[in-house]
């Protein structure tokens, strides 16, 4: 998720988070299934923090705070996992 989202990071940020969106539904339609949740939820915190630090890449200087990064994720939200099989 790392290297995609620094190799894309020059897209406008609507057209980011529409993307990335779709790849975290079919991660979490992957690896969806019974007691996984904490480590989906995991890897949507490794991706917020990842999405942070390409953000804040884009130019020399900080274009966001964690504060501002989180008022920017409730304009454009990311997809929140689910559990798509119960296995038991």
């Amino acid at each position: 998720m790392k290297v995609w989202l620094y190799a894309n990071n020059d897209l406008p940020v609507k057209e980011l988070i529409e993307k990335l969106n779709k790849k975290l539904v079919g991660h979490y339609r992957y690896y969806g299934v019974s007691y996984n949740g904490k480590k989906l939820g995991s890897f949507l915190h490794f991706t917020q923090r990842y999405l942070c630090k390409a953000l804040n890449r884009r130019s020399q200087k900080k274009s966001y705070t964690w504060d501002g990064f989180a008022d920017m994720l409730k304009v454009y939200p990311l997809a929140k996992p689910k559990i798509y099989v119960r296995l038991f």
